[in-house]
């Protein structure tokens, strides 16, 4: 997608969403750090618009789309978030599945319990940290299992931190 191919905005807020948008692809980091705080503002109205972008060519504006997604908490961000989780860009299926766990819903357990076997250790954090923040048997079993197949001291302790979030700790 470029700037003149971005999702249609509907009648809400277009004076305000379109130009955050167009920040989005903008290369300093700090422009698009600063546009995605606008859209959390905006919120729902600004979903429909992030979930197309998470098909944009740009690694960067899908990351920020996922990231925009899961903090607004829109239930509608739930199925665009589960597909991102194949992202070929790791950085994407990170945020995917981090904004999950935001959402908090129960049906993102499997889904990040695959997520614990991706080839990024960063992507593995941040699904264990989601399904610690979701809680509840499922999650904690998976994070059981995680923690016997993981070898990496990071991702173990991540692990452990969200072992501790869904209060099982002692387990």
């Amino acid at each position: 997608m470029t700037h003149a191919m971005l999702p249609d905005t509907g009648d809400e807020h277009p004076r305000d969403l379109q130009p955050l948008l167009i920040r989005l692809f903008d290369p300093d980091k700090a422009v698009r750090a600063e546009a995605v705080h606008g859209l959390i503002a905006i919120g729902s109205p600004a979903v429909p618009a992030c979930i197309a972008l998470l098909q944009d060519a740009d690694w960067r504006v899908r990351y920020r789309a996922a990231e925009v997604l899961g903090r607004i908490g829109d239930a509608d961000a739930f199925a665009p978030l589960v597909a991102a989780l194949g992202d070929e860009k790791d950085h994407v299926r990170y945020m995917a599945a981090k904004g999950l766990g935001l959402l908090c819903d129960p049906r993102a357990i499997a889904h990040l319990g695959v997520m614990q076997r991706d080839e990024n250790e960063f992507v593995r954090r941040g699904a264990a940290g989601s399904l610690g923040r979701i809680g509840g048997a499922k999650a904690v079993g998976l994070l059981h299992a995680a923690l016997g197949d993981e070898a990496t001291e990071g991702v173990r302790a991540a692990i452990l931190a969200a072992l501790r979030d869904a209060g099982a700790e002692g387990t």
